[in-house]
């Protein structure tokens, strides 16, 4: 089972439409982009009751992480990297009928064999836990 997690609810990854890209530049660095789509039969069986915590939402979460550099240009796994906030040269949210920054987020391992990161992400005022965690090899 794959992971995409806000508050206490698992909307599971639709790793078919997700993307991650780790790719060498000239300059040293490697550069970080993700696209994770939350799995959209996941999302409609949990928000079909009216009554459901969800209902109000008309698409499942999708999390983005663009153009964070980090060093070396080889493919060695990264594993407990913190990203600063205050990045001004990437750009991080979770997308849920609105943008919503994410705090704290800690790519815990991003290897060929796994993706794992957390964080925590601000709904209605109140900060949830966030997390993905999904497998890359086939």
């Amino acid at each position: 089972m794959t992971v995409f997690r806000i508050g206490d609810t698992n909307f599971e990854v639709d790793v078919a439409k997700s993307r991650i890209s780790l790719a060498p530049r000239a300059d040293g660095m490697r550069e970080i982009n993700l696209r994770i789509e939350a799995d959209d039969e996941v999302f409609m069986r949990l928000t079909e009751d009216d009554d459901a915590p969800w209902s109000w939402a008309l698409y499942p979460p999708s999390f983005l992480l663009q153009g964070l550099l980090v060093a070396g240009t080889d493919a060695s796994p990264l594993h407990g990297l913190a990203v600063d906030a205050s990045c001004t040269d990437c750009e991080c949210s979770l997308y849920m009928m609105e943008y919503h920054d994410v705090d704290d987020l800690r790519l815990v391992e991003l290897s060929a064999q796994r993706l794992a990161m957390t964080g925590k992400v601000e709904f209605d005022g109140k900060s949830l836990p966030f997390a993905i965690d999904m497998p890359r090899a086939a």
